[in-house]
């Protein structure tokens, strides 16, 4: 079974002796594969021949010579890729291939110093001012890499530098260029069932939904269940976007104490919410560090404060087009029969849901959405 027919499967939990959760290991794994990111591309490291199936046992279709970059379009249970080369699509083995992580370039998050190898032992060639691009040359086992600035070269850390710039876009309603509404959901979903049972309704129904996780959420799921559900959820064609690591309000920090509060196991993209809403010019400084937009909401639901199904579906179905929704994963609008009724209640006014992610053309079955958002989301 390829990726996109696992993430069709739907994770069963049920009562453990204690009452607690107990997911069948089998589906639990199947949801594993189908959340594992795919690469966007890869590039050949022989001659490769590629097949109608992914195995040896299909007929060759075409041979991809060595060092060839080819796009990927889905993966099977062999760990063969379907990828795209010469106009035709078709099956290539995963034992000749390599996905290349090196960035072109990074940006500074702060002043930092350029060594002349990749660690602090080494002696300081100069010091690169926050903010600036430069272009990437090779790294390290230890993650510095090494750059080129001011006509020479040598090694920076990793921890101070990102791949992302922060898109332009307006604060409330982010990437959204449409009239749409954009239904959107912080925090963390009670469990996995509830959190897959809402991702697979909406991939099925064409909504496409902006969900925000923390990076404390992300890691519990992958504790106890081995599944990334950020991944999972852009492999139903949803969005996601960063909401910190463990929720503080952000102000009281420094630009960058908040900066890192942004990275670590929390989502890596390039929008993000600021838990709680709260923005000043330290929140907007750490922001700006780590390469991501700030996106908030027009529309606020307070489902944490009424926890009301009915006041929540009624408070979201009173959306304008263009808004952005602001719900919780942990209360009832993240749910199918709410979902359901939102997008019916909408409808009836005339206005319509973001859909579902079907590539740039926005035609086809669901795909996986892109870790960055593109600057207009294809609403």
């Amino acid at each position: 079974m390829g990726v996109l027919g696992a993430v069709a499967l739907v994770i069963s939990l049920a009562p453990g002796p204690q009452g607690s959760a107990r997911a069948d290991t089998a589906v639990v794994q199947q949801i594993q594969r189908a959340a594992t990111a795919l690469p966007a591309s890869l590039t050949t490291t022989a001659n490769l021949n590629m097949r109608s199936g992914p195995s040896t046992a299909y007929r060759i279709l075409l041979t991809i010579p060595s060092g060839t970059t080819v796009k990927v379009l889905d993966r099977a249970s062999t760990g063969w890729y379907k990828v795209s080369y010469g106009g035709l699509s078709g099956w290539i083995s995963n034992a000749y291939v390599k996905v290349s992580t090196l960035p072109a370039s990074v940006r500074t998050t702060a002043s930092l110093n350029m060594r002349s190898g990749p660690s602090t032992a080494y002696r300081i060639l100069a010091t690169i001012p926050l903010g600036t691009t430069v272009k990437v040359l090779d790294r390290a086992s230890t993650g510095w890499y090494k750059v080129s600035y001011a006509g020479i070269s040598g090694w920076i850390s990793n921890l101070y530098v990102t791949t992302s710039t922060a898109p332009s876009a307006p604060q409330s309603t982010g990437p959204n260029r449409t009239s749409r509404v954009v239904l959107t959901f912080d925090d963390c979903p009670r469990t996995l069932s509830a959190f897959n049972a809402a991702i697979t309704y909406a991939a099925d129904h064409n909504m496409g939904l902006v969900l925000a996780p923390t990076g404390d959420c992300i890691s519990s799921f992958k504790s106890r269940y081995g599944v990334d559900i950020a991944a999972l959820a852009r492999a139903k064609g949803q969005w996601v976007i960063n909401h910190s690591v463990s929720h503080p309000d952000l102000r009281p920090l420094s630009c960058a104490a908040a900066a890192a509060e942004l990275g670590g196991t929390g989502v890596h993209t390039n929008f993000g919410r600021p838990p709680y809403g709260a923005v000043d010019a330290s929140v907007r400084c750490a922001y700006d560090r780590v390469g991501m937009a700030i996106w908030t909401w027009s529309r606020d639901t307070e489902d944490w404060s009424t926890k009301s199904k009915s006041i929540t579906v009624a408070r979201a179905s009173a959306a304008q087009p263009r808004d952005t929704v602001l719900m919780h994963m942990q209360w009832y609008g993240f749910a199918p029969d709410s979902l359901r009724q939102i997008k019916a209640n909408l409808a009836a006014r005339g206005v319509q849901v973001c859909r579902a992610y079907r590539g740039t053309d926005g035609a086809g079955a669901v795909v996986r959405t892109p870790q960055l958002l593109p600057a207009s989301l294809p609403c």
